[in-house]
């Protein structure tokens, strides 16, 4: 009975021993999460003086009207197209002219035709407190 003992005793340790020297299977699951936003590839000009930005993003999109109409009531000339949505038609030419008092509706409007393809003019008239925004394709 001793024997018997010794026997399945030993081979139990050498069994809990044998099972935690196995590899252990490790799961690992990892979550990535995409967002989707629009990319807008700009070319404009303040003052004459070009310049290009890529922006991520409708927030970003936004900002950046709003700040070329901010200088545009400092003062300054300023001009942008929107290169992803422009089109590569040189054969039509048009051009439609706004105007308005609204900070607000000069920028949805410069919003609606540099997304349509158009180079977006923006002057701001100080003494009458006029926005004169000039869209050209």
């Amino acid at each position: 009975m001793k024997k018997t003992f010794t026997t399945i005793a030993l081979l139990a340790v050498l069994g809990t021993m044998a099972v935690s020297c196995q590899k252990e299977n490790i799961i690992d699951e990892t979550f990535v999460t995409t967002e989707k936003s629009t990319v807008y590839i700009v070319s404009y000009t303040i003052d004459g003086v070009a310049h290009q930005v890529t922006l991520t993003g409708d927030d970003a999109w936004h900002d950046f009207l709003h700040h070329m109409l901010a200088l545009a009531e400092e003062g300054h000339a300023v001009s942008f197209r929107n290169e992803s949505a422009a089109s590569r038609d040189a054969a039509h030419k048009e051009t439609v002219t706004y105007t308005t008092t609204s900070h607000d509706d000069a920028c949805s409007w410069a919003d609606k035709m540099a997304n349509n393809g158009y180079t977006v003019t923006v002057l701001y008239n100080e003494d009458e407190g006029v926005y004169i925004c000039v869209a050209t394709k």
